[in-house]
């Protein structure tokens, strides 16, 4: 039933999405003065979350950074309603790929690569740089690279997701309950593997770092799945260059896991993470409840 229904809904915005990304653009600025005026959408999070990061930034400026959070994150609604029907061609004009050359020597050593990501820019155009040259990325062939994500609780809309990033993709689509399984499955060989990797943890995260100037509990499963699987990590980095435009640059964290102490993974990640939001911040998802588990309360139930 879900595929029945996802598929309707499908063929219901197909005809919206053909629409050129300049007309998506206009009716983007509408969605954002109804997003930020009128319903104030998660305002109070999103004040919440850029006060606490920027301590030392005034209001009038946190006030600015958050209406720019929000044009953002209208174009965000507009360009994954427009990647629907996009061809591959189109996508790839939207992307620039830098430094990929970094991670060709893991795969030529048949090992496989930890590429880690936050919610900055649009995290979906990751799939589009698969098209790029020659059916590779960094050397992974495209059926060697593996997305992670996490269902939604909407059955119906999570298969349209999925439907979606397929038609743009070659490698697999992996459910974050099941990548575990997954990369012990493939440990032989050389795979790619992409996560999102900035969602608020689930009980029981132990490794805490000090990010955007709070206590942070961070997820453990990348850095666990690295460690026991030997994979190399990377972090993929995107800027926005104009609308609709993003750059994606490659920085390495570490061509073995056992090079940094326990949490070592994380926090360099996390570094990271940090200085990519700080050269853009208004492009993160601020709207996102990331610090809605406290790291007292979670410590305090670690040690009963």
């Amino acid at each position: 039933m879900k595929k029945y229904l996802s598929h309707i809904l499908f063929c219901l915005l197909l005809p919206v999405s053909i629409l050129p990304l300049r007309v998506h653009y206009f009716f983007s600025n509408i969605f954002f003065f109804f997003a930020y005026y009128i319903f104030r959408y998660r305002k109070s999070t999103v004040y919440i979350n850029l006060a606490r990061s920027f301590p030392d930034v005034k209001y009038g400026e946190i006030e600015s950074l958050a209406r720019k959070f929000y044009r953002h994150f209208a174009d965000l609604a507009a360009e994954t309603l427009w990647y629907v029907a996009a061809t591959r061609r189109q996508l790839v004009k939207r992307v620039r790929l830098e430094q990929a050359e970094v991670l060709k020597q893991h795969y030529e050593q048949n090992r496989s690569v930890l590429l880690l990501c936050g919610h900055q820019g649009n995290w979906e155009f990751f799939l589009v740089t698969s098209v790029f040259a020659d059916l590779r990325w960094a050397g992974y062939p495209k059926e060697k690279m593996a997305v992670v994500y996490k269902a939604l609780e909407n059955q119906v809309m999570d298969e349209l997701f999925q439907r979606v990033r397929r038609k743009h993709h070659f490698g697999g689509l992996v459910e974050s309950n099941r990548i575990a399984r997954f990369m012990a499955q493939h440990r032989k060989e050389a795979w790619l593997y992409a996560l999102v990797a900035d969602q608020s943890p689930l009980p029981g995260a132990r490794y805490c770092v000090d990010f955007l100037n709070q206590p942070t509990l961070m997820m453990n499963g990348p850095e666990q799945l690295a460690r026991t699987l030997n994979c190399a990590v990377a972090y993929y980095k995107m800027n926005k260059e104009g609308r609709g435009r993003y750059v994606i640059t490659v920085e390495p964290i570490c061509n073995h896991p056992s090079e940094l102490p326990d949490g070592g993974i994380t926090a360099a990640y996390a570094k990271r993470l940090e200085e990519n939001i700080h050269e853009q911040p208004e492009i993160w998802l601020w709207s996102h409840k990331r610090w809605k588990r406290d790291v007292e309360r979670e410590r305090k139930k670690q040690k009963m």
